[in-house]
Order: structure tokens, then sequence, then C-alpha cells
């Protein structure tokens, strides 16, 4: 099972490189806020256990 955490705006008009850095960055700090992440961090930690 692949697992992807990339998130991307709507479509419109393109944002740059930078843009989309701190739209996965705030979607992150959103998901970890809401507790959406922990499931994921917990299977991923177990998949390999050296990740921090």
């Amino acid at each position: 099972m692949a697992r992807k955490a990339q998130y991307q705006p709507v479509a419109g008009n393109e944002p740059s490189d930078a843009q989309e850095v701190n739209y996965a960055k705030e979607f992150k700090q959103a998901d970890i806020a809401g507790g959406y992440r922990r499931a994921k961090v917990k299977a991923a930690k177990s998949d390999n256990p050296n990740l921090r």
C-alpha cells in the first residue's frame, strides 16, 4: 500500500513551488491538530522502526 501525503490546491491557476510547500505544511499541521495523522504515523513506524 502506497502512502501519499501530497496535498494540492483545487484547479485554477498553478501555484509556485514555494506556495505548494507552504500548502503542504499548513495541511500537515491541520491534520496533526485534528488527530488525523496519528494512525498513519503509527502504521509507518511499525513498518520502519527507524523513523522519528
